[in-house]
């Protein structure tokens, strides 16, 4: 009897070391990074919102904070992910799944479904991203400057055969292809994959990464995306510098990942070593800090010693960002390279880097989310230089508010800052007359047109008038500091 007592005094005693540890070793460093999952662990909420406020979800919060900080986590999370990859096959991690062969491919629910052609655009979908697209190519015909569209892959459309068995496809239609077939069909745009080319080398080499990197190609896959869209670029532009396989060594080489710390995965794969000495140069264009970008970390600019090449602007994602750019340095006089997410501000930069040509990539799975940013842009991407010699309306009705948010104490002078390379212009403009707000605005700064960004809401303007129709009379324009020093507007 008194063992059996003791046995329970025992049990006890180890249930509460069991639960203790996790509380006595709790992470309590803010902003600390899980080596097993390689993301910054939440930090401990406060009690009280930004506003001031009671933090009205602080418990699902606190939830949050202790489950990715409790005491031997990281240890817990590679441990349970070696198990269930040594007992099912099965990774823990939750983008990722694995097919044949051991290749590992990037998964959202989204992502299934579309290898499945289970979420196939409707006519509607269809029209509304070839017309927002021909609305950006109508404009840049009017400013000679050809317009590429360039639409690669993913992995599980260049490698179908080694995505997981239990996965199946309904029907022989894919996205990708009621895409390809409505642009090239209904619309002038100059919209291409790589995939015939990706898909013929795959019997030479490995093109897309089996395991090291669960979404993207390697190298070599690149590269070839890369000749891809420069046998695209030289028909228009002759003079570009396009690389060959002859300017690299390719060698062979093993890497090795570890998913969540514990579970290893290897691959042979490809390093292009470019065999000259490079002419591009990257440089630290930080007009573009002041422009407040999507992803503005993602943002690469390079000025090459041969001044002769034509100058490039690229709207793109990871596929490029990730692999090309030393490359597409090397082509251009100047390369100019954004994140796609900035694909609402095309026109601004257009009129800001002044390119010979303009190149939107866009990977497959990121196709809705590019296009939704389009929708919902405010340019109006229409070239005001066509109506350079209309007659100009004196005295209009409008005001300059704020130049690089400081206040404009009176209207026609304006001190610029030496350290800005990008000056803001922010105020309100509207049609009198028709007492409505107008049909659209540009700035005139000496010879250049800026269209800006018209239709911002002003609740002030049209309470001073007593007319809601006036409320989105608001502007913003960005301008080069330098465009504006001892010039009119």
């Amino acid at each position: 009897m008194k063992s059996s007592r003791n046995l329970n005094i025992l049990m006890v005693l180890m249930f509460i070391a069991v639960i203790s540890v996790p509380l006595i070793f709790v992470n309590k460093t803010s902003g600390k990074v899980s080596t097993a999952e390689n993301r910054v662990l939440a930090s401990f909420p406060a009690f009280k919102s930004p506003t001031g406020d009671i933090n009205l979800h602080f418990i699902k919060d606190f939830e949050t904070w202790f489950n990715d900080n409790m005491g031997l986590r990281d240890r817990l999370v590679m441990t349970n992910t070696k198990l269930q990859y040594v007992v099912f096959g099965e990774l823990t991690k939750k983008d990722t799944i694995i097919g044949e062969n051991n290749w590992l491919y990037y998964v959202t629910p989204d992502i299934i479904k579309d290898f499945q052609h289970l979420n196939l655009p409707s006519n509607a979908d269809l029209k509304a991203w070839g017309d927002s697209l021909e609305k950006i190519n109508g404009y840049l015909i009017n400013k000679k400057i050809p317009f590429l569209t360039m639409f690669n892959l993913d992995k599980k459309t260049i490698y179908p055969e080694n995505y997981p068995k239990t996965i199946k496809k309904v029907g022989n239609v894919s996205r990708t292809n009621m895409l390809k077939q409505y642009i090239e069909g209904n619309t002038s745009l100059d919209f291409f994959t790589p995939e015939k080319a990706l898909i013929a080398a795959k019997s030479k080499a490995t093109v897309y990464s089996p395991r090291y990197d669960n979404a993207h190609w390697n190298k070599y896959g690149a590269f070839i995306g890369y000749l891809e869209l420069m046998d695209r670029v030289k028909k228009y532009l002759p003079t570009v510098n396009v690389l060959s396989w002859n300017d690299f060594t390719i060698e062979k080489y093993y890497r090795e990942t570890k998913v969540y710390n514990s579970v290893p995965f290897s691959e042979e794969d490809y390093d292009l070593k470019y065999n000259k000495v490079p002419t591009a140069i990257q440089t630290n264009n930080d007009i573009f800090d002041e422009l407040n970008l999507g992803n503005s970390i993602v943002t690469y600019s390079y000025k090459n010693l041969n001044k002769n090449l034509p100058k490039a602007l690229i709207l793109g994602d990871s596929y490029f960002y990730g692999f090309l750019i030393p490359e597409l340095a090397e082509s251009f006089s100047e390369l100019t390279f954004i994140h796609a997410d900035n694909l609402d501000k095309i026109q601004n930069l257009v009129e800001l880097v002044n390119p010979d040509v303009v190149i939107f990539e866009n990977v497959e799975r990121m196709w809705d989310h590019s296009m939704y940013i389009l929708q919902n842009s405010k340019e109006s991407l229409v070239d005001y230089s066509e109506y350079k010699n209309l007659p100009k309306v004196e005295n209009p009705t409008g005001w300059i508010d704020y130049i690089n948010n400081q206040p404009i104490k009176e209207q026609g002078k304006a001190n610029l800052s030496e350290d800005s390379k990008i000056t803001n212009i922010v105020g309100w403009a509207l049609d009198k007359t028709n007492e409505t707000v107008a049909g659209g605005i540009y700035l005139k700064v000496g010879e250049k047109y800026y269209s800006g960004n018209y239709g911002i809401a002003r609740e002030s303007v049209s309470s001073a008038y007593n007319n809601i129709n006036l409320t989105n009379s608001g502007y913003s324009f960005n301008v080069p500091t330098e465009e504006l020093k001892g010039r009119g507007i």
